[in-house]
């Protein structure tokens, strides 16, 4: 497979991933959902960008490159840490998410994991060493954006205990 191909199929993954992103946004109640939804096709509009730049030097024969990686590369951490203090503050206002919400949470999930998996076994693929770093580069994205998922679906599930696995309470005897 060229190079070429390899981010033609990225390109097309990013695509269909933010359309079901901006899909599901419409589809859930939940603040938390639509601000995790939102923030992922937001992502996935900025990855759109960088394949294309890159692929645009490859089509002119360039040397691949990307240009201008801002916008991304945020501390797992801290991107966690942004999107769920609200909804921290909120616990006993949460909305309890219906079957649906939860659905568009893990098919989110699956798509993530699809996505990181191809990232990984392309950039096994591929000879050119800047071409095989971006695809870590976004299969790392990927990682990140299930993590996201994951952290979202379990609070919509059990806020409870989401919140006690994040908070690690200490126990004191006495």
């Amino acid at each position: 497979m060229t190079i070429q191909e390899v981010l033609e199929q990225a390109l097309k993954m990013e695509e269909d991933g933010r359309q079901f992103y901006l899909e599901g946004y419409e589809r859930v109640s939940s603040p938390l959902s639509k601000e995790v939804l939102k923030r992922l096709a937001d992502e996935e509009l900025v990855h759109i960008e960088r394949i294309k730049e890159g692929y645009n030097k490859v089509t002119k024969g360039e040397e691949f490159a990307v240009e201008n990686w801002g916008g991304i590369r945020k501390p797992a951490r801290e991107y966690f840490d942004n999107i769920f203090t609200e909804a921290r503050k909120n616990m006993d206002e949460l909305i309890t998410p219906s079957a649906q919400e939860l659905d568009v949470i893990q098919t989110s999930m699956d798509l993530e994991s699809k996505s990181h998996q191809f990232y990984v076994e392309k950039s096994k693929e591929v000879e050119d060493g800047k071409v095989r770093e971006f695809l870590d580069f976004l299969a790392s994205e990927e990682y990140r954006h299930y993590n996201l998922l994951f952290n979202t679906y379990e609070y919509l599930s059990n806020p409870t205990s989401w919140y006690y696995r994040e908070e690690k309470p200490i126990f004191e005897g006495g």
